[in-house]
C-alpha cells in the first residue's frame, strides 16, 4: 500500500442519526491537512468534524 496523500473529510451527524461526508481538498503532507482541519473546526458549528484521510493506492496480492 502507497499514500499518495491525504484527503481531508468534513463529516456531519445529523439529528436522526444519519452521517453524512464531504471530501473538502487533498494534501500532500498528513501536516497540511490537519492544520487546515484545525482551522475549520474552530470556525464550524457544533455536530460537524473534521478527518483526514490517507489517500492510496491498494497493493493486491498478484502485484508482489
Amino acid at each position: 500500500m502507497t499514500i499518495y496523500g491525504y484527503i481531508l473529510v468534513m463529516v456531519t451527524m445529523l439529528p436522526s442519526g444519519d452521517i453524512n461526508a464531504e471530501a473538502l481538498d487533498w494534501f500532500f503532507t498528513p501536516y497540511e491537512c490537519i492544520e487546515e482541519a484545525y482551522s475549520q473546526e474552530n470556525n464550524a458549528p457544533f455536530g460537524v468534524g473534521f478527518v483526514c484521510v490517507e489517500d492510496i493506492i491498494p497493493v493486491e496480492e498478484k502485484d508482489l
